[in-house]
């Protein structure tokens, strides 16, 4: 079929598929910005914590009065829990991966060296000897800490510890040109010369922060943090509950003077970190949906518009010996001549809302790659949309070119 009669048909009233082409451009604007950052949400939803996710939980412990000695206290807790059938290895901790609180650091390579910005930020992990019993990673080299290394710490105390553990992540950043093992940092943010250390390099573990610039990032310090705490625990597979449900019993026994909450698995910690990911993922979903519905019911009406426009000249096409097929395709491909305009104007109008999302909201750029799936999207919703009036169009019976207006 020729393009020029549809082209001169669009002439004659070229307001209705401007309308069209306009509402098409708007659409695919919107809709290839919106998959990218759906697509993005859910990948970083999906990113690794690094540690034995399904048999890991934490809770909280908190004294009550001033019986206990912090760190004795600390210590007997510690036994207590560890002493639970089913039970790994257990410690104390201040952080913990995707966990949204905690501390973190500034790095620094050599003495009075400056680094602005988050170019070398760190999560900072207080950590014993069992580190990697707790967590269940690997160590990739050096050691882990000697247990005389480790020291009790209570809150006010400033980290200076002697060694540091670092992750893949980080030790990659700070020294790209070989091993970071025997290397010295300072992670304590004063002048001088760097005084930490590097006795190991572990695998990914992430920040708690995973929507952080720097999420995959970690400096492990040698410290037992003392008195009311939080805790991690890791259990033989099969045993969370089990031993979820005993952690109150095995406190109580050791001092009650205190109160046991937030006991959850690392399942529950890890979908609180990622709330507001979600929430945007479904609510931009739904946008993109209903957006989408709207330009179809746009093309549908202004379609089945032209179909009862046009029926006499149809008529008269069909008298002429046009097929059921030849109307069918009429309509289908000036649909796609308009869509098609409407993609080449969305194109560059997604570009710019994506610099401006970019500049204001510090979106990830838009790649490329998103404007053809977009486009293609909208090109088979524009089909699938006028199939319906076209199908009407083509049961428009020959004997109706010759009925008077």
């Amino acid at each position: 079929m020729e393009i020029s009669p549809i082209l001169k048909s669009l002439r004659k009233n070229p307001v209705a598929a401007l309308l069209i082409a306009a509402q098409v451009a708007l659409t695919l604007a919107i809709l290839a910005n919106v998959l990218f950052i759906v697509s993005d949400r859910i990948a970083t939803m999906s990113m690794p914590s690094g540690i034995d996710e399904p048999n890991v939980f934490t809770f909280a412990s908190q004294d009550i009065g001033e019986g206990r000695n912090p760190i004795d206290g600390t210590l007997a807790d510690l036994d207590a829990v560890r002493a639970i059938p089913g039970v790994i290895a257990a410690a104390t901790q201040i952080g913990i991966p995707m966990g949204q609180s905690g501390w973190q650091t500034g790095v620094t390579l050599k003495a009075e060296e400056k680094v602005e910005g988050p170019e070398r930020l760190a999560a900072l992990y207080m950590v014993d000897e069992r580190m990697l019993d707790v967590y269940g990673m690997q160590l990739l080299e050096g050691r882990t800490f000697n247990a005389e290394e480790v020291i009790a710490w209570k809150t006010g105390d400033q980290p200076k510890p002697p060694v540091v553990i670092l992750n893949k992540a980080l030790s990659q950043k700070l020294f790209p040109d070989g091993s970071a093992l025997g290397r010295m940092i300072n992670i304590t943010g004063d002048p001088g010369e760097p005084a930490q250390q590097v006795v190991g390099v572990v695998d990914t573990i992430a920040s708690p922060w995973p929507r952080s610039q720097n999420p995959d990032r970690v400096v492990f310090v040698p410290f037992r943090p003392s008195g009311s705490t939080n805790f991690i625990v890791r259990t033989e597979p099969g045993e969370l509950d089990r031993v979820m449900a005993a952690i109150e019993e095995a406190l109580f026994k050791v001092d009650r003077n205190r109160i046991v909450d937030g006991i959850r698995d690392f399942k529950t910690t890890r979908a609180r970190a990622f709330e507001g990911d979600r929430a945007m993922a479904v609510l931009l979903a739904a946008i993109a949906l209903a957006l989408l519905a709207v330009t179809a019911f746009g093309i549908v009406g202004q379609v089945s518009f032209w179909v009862t426009q046009r029926t006499k000249q149809i008529g008269t096409r069909r008298a002429l010996g046009a097929r059921r097929s030849d109307i069918l395709r009429y309509f289908q491909l000036e649909n796609a001549l308009i869509v098609l305009l409407g993609i080449a104007v969305g194109c560059t109008l997604a570009m710019a809302i994506n610099g401006a999302l970019v500049k204001y909201l510090s979106f990830g750029a838009l790649p490329l790659s998103w404007l053809p799936i977009g486009a293609l999207v909208v090109l088979v919703l524009g089909q699938l949309a006028v199939l319906g009036p076209a199908l009407r169009a083509t049961r428009i019976a020959p004997a109706i070119a010759t009925r008077t207006a």
